[in-house]
């Protein structure tokens, strides 16, 4: 009995599948969802557009699945839709400027994660009986005011480097011009 011939990828593929499988795989130690960081993964390592049924067959996902997290990945402001002259198909391409990725990202961490926990940390420490001084609630008090100057620092650095993106853009250019060539 004869054996089909296995279909050899090309190199370029395999990798981009690799890497389309590791960024997957990265994606849950960051608490993000896996199938969205895959379609990211896609629309990254390509850079070029893709429609739903061309990630539905890339990915081997549902509809359902790919439209869920292209949305999710458009509020994010890391991929993009749109729709080219005459055709009826939404068509979806990743940010092309990887540092301008990196910082959506943060700020959007930073809105989804930081700044919820940094005000629900402010009002434990509103409901503390003022000037209570037992040693539970003095060392509770101790520790969140000391998480809260954590997280003010967190977000003195975010102000300095990513809320203005001239300063976004000349550290950037810094570390490019600090980096030994090659």
């Amino acid at each position: 009995m004869a054996t089909e011939p296995k279909l050899e990828r090309d190199p370029l593929t395999a990798a981009q599948d690799q890497f389309i499988l590791e960024w997957g795989r990265m994606s849950s130690s960051w608490g993000i969802n896996r199938t969205m960081a895959q379609i990211h993964a896609l629309l990254l390592c390509t850079g070029k557009p893709h429609s739903v049924d061309e990630i539905m067959d890339r990915l081997h996902i549902s509809r359902g699945n790919a439209s869920m997290n292209l949305r999710d990945l458009i509020e994010w402001g890391i991929v993009h839709r749109f729709r080219r002259p005459g055709d009826r198909k939404d068509i979806y391409l990743s940010e092309g400027d990887i540092w301008q990725m990196f910082a959506r990202v943060v700020r959007e961490r930073k809105r989804r994660e930081l700044d919820p926990t940094a005000t629900a940390i402010r009002e434990c420490v509103a409901r503390l009986p003022p000037g209570e001084q037992g040693n539970d609630a003095a060392l509770f008090r101790e520790r969140l005011n000391n998480l809260l100057e954590i997280f003010a620092l967190v977000d003195a650095v975010y102000q300095q480097a990513f809320q203005a993106e001239e300063s976004f853009r000349s550290m950037i250019e810094q570390y490019r011009g600090s980096k030994p060539k090659s």
